[in-house]
């Protein structure tokens, strides 16, 4: 995409000289691909605002923030509401700022070098660096792509061709719809879904449900995506000013888009939680569970009965994307299925469309494949297709495994988040556009904690397995903590 989504007549990303940032040698001072150092001091120049320029680099992320719309953020959503209430809403606001942190950090990073994340993987990493990042975001987009939209997504590909800015008008629709369709169902005032997100608080029964929260949240392949799609728009790079304000105005529309899925995610909770948490359920020995409608519920495996929290008996059953329609139609009436199915269908092309995006960024940047834009979406379609058919075939008799892909797309954030960390805070590679002490400090310990959380994860999967097993664990967590090093060594 980084190719194929340049708005006409500016240059490709590719085309920069990726020779100038490689990691041999001594660095070349900044701007790398323009060679000459046009504000080597380190104080910035002002920014002033400008509503008409804002509306120029408008578009790209809102594109990205569809990342943190997709059907697995939905499920999690419904599920955070179903079986924990509104405890875990401060999860859901500082993942979503976690995301913004890593997020500015890759636009930032293509802004001024005029190469996206993967490109930068591939010219500063060793070669077998550089695959291990590839094989590991391939496989977060084939995670990330199980719930899928079919075929129909190579119409909105079609798109594309128009040119990004109706692209970006196709994306803010979908937005909307979600926006639109998710606030009909809210079931609750303002101060309570204030008070969820001022008073943490997580029940011992609701750690897997905080650390799944966090890793549908924050797509690892959506860092790639956001420094692919940023350089769409045309900044003149020897013009440290410019750079400036392009940054700035990325900050803003990215903090806009961000705020605006939050509200998303929220509603789901929010519906979720008036409408189906019960104490009782959540508590469950083999739960959490939601209390459901009978009619909604699975009583072939469920005898537990509950009192819903809008009032008649429930029994208690687990709560996926398929239930959710018709337990919303049984608690709400009919209106409510067709608009979380509106919705709904919305996130899953939206999804779609942002996998196949990055696919297209990761495999033209790491393995700097020619083809064209249509060649390209083909071959990713493929790779990721395949194996969603197979999964998806796997996990339909037993949809909780397939609600584990949000918890292990974790495993993979590493892999996009110290890089663009890492090369962000380059001085060499940023110049007076590196991250400073302080937002690093506290990025590092974003990474630091996300690392501890997928450690916890492995930890608590060996835990009913074979010493055998927990000792290949064990080494696959040694294996997995080098190579974070290694990645954050630069």
């Amino acid at each position: 995409m980084g190719a194929s989504l340049t708005r006409r007549g500016s240059a490709s990303p590719s085309s920069t000289n990726a020779s100038s940032i490689s990691s041999s040698g001594e660095h070349e001072p900044w701007p790398p691909a323009d060679g000459v150092p046009v504000h080597s001091g380190d104080e910035l120049p002002p920014f002033r605002f400008s509503w008409r320029r804002l509306w120029r680099f408008l578009g790209p992320g809102f594109l990205m923030s569809l990342a943190y719309l997709d059907p697995g953020n939905l499920e999690s959503n419904l599920q955070a509401g179903a079986y924990t209430g509104l405890r875990l809403t401060w999860v859901l606001w500082w993942a979503t700022m976690m995301g913004l942190v890593m997020q500015e950090s890759a636009a930032r990073l293509a802004l001024v070098t005029g190469c996206d994340l993967a490109q930068l993987v591939r010219a500063r990493y060793p070669r077998w660096l550089n695959y291990v990042v590839y094989f590991n975001m391939e496989a977060a987009v084939i995670a990330a792509d199980f719930q899928w939209c079919g075929l129909d997504t190579f119409t909105f590909l079609a798109v594309q061709q128009l040119g990004v800015r109706y692209l970006e008008l196709l994306i803010c629709a979908m937005i909307g719809a979600m926006a639109v369709c998710f606030s009909l169902n809210l079931g609750h005032t303002g101060a309570e879904l204030l008070r969820g997100w001022a008073l943490p608080g997580l029940q011992s029964y609701a750690v897997t449900q905080a650390v799944g929260t966090v890793g549908a949240v924050i797509m690892p392949h959506n860092l790639f995506l956001h420094s692919g799609v940023v350089l769409s728009r045309r900044v003149p790079r020897s013009t440290p000013r410019r750079v400036n304000e392009s940054i700035w105005y990325t900050r803003i529309e990215s903090t806009l888009a961000l705020l605006l899925s939050f509200y998303i995610n929220l509603a789901v909770v929010a519906t979720n939680d008036a409408s189906f948490f019960d104490p009782a359920c959540a508590t469950q020995p083999d739960g959490p569970k939601a209390c459901l409608p009978a009619s909604a519920a699975d009583t072939t495996i469920t005898s537990h009965h509950c009192d819903r929290p809008g009032g008649g008996k429930g029994v208690c059953g687990e709560l996926g994307l398929l239930a959710e329609g018709y337990a919303l139609e049984a608690s709400l009436g009919p209106t409510s299925l067709y608009v979380w199915a509106i919705g709904l269908l919305a996130a899953g092309q939206a999804s779609t469309m942002v996998c196949t995006y990055a696919g297209q960024i990761i495999m033209g940047g790491c393995l700097e494949l020619s083809l064209a834009p249509w060649k390209r979406v083909a071959l990713t379609r493929s790779l990721a297709l395949g194996p969603a058919l197979l999964v998806a075939a796997y996990t339909a008799p037993n949809p909780a495994l397939f609600s584990n892909i949000n918890e292990y797309l974790n495993v993979q954030l590493p892999f996009a988040v110290l890089p663009a960390l890492t090369f962000a805070a380059s001085k060499p590679l940023m110049g007076p556009f590196r991250t400073r002490r302080a937002l690093l400090a506290v990025s590092y310990a974003v990474a630091t904690v996300i690392i501890a959380v997928n450690i916890y994860l492995v930890a608590q999967s060996v835990a009913h397995l074979s010493s055998l097993a927990a000792l290949a664990a064990f080494a696959y967590s040694a294996l997995y903590v080098a190579v974070c090093i290694r990645m954050a060594c630069g």
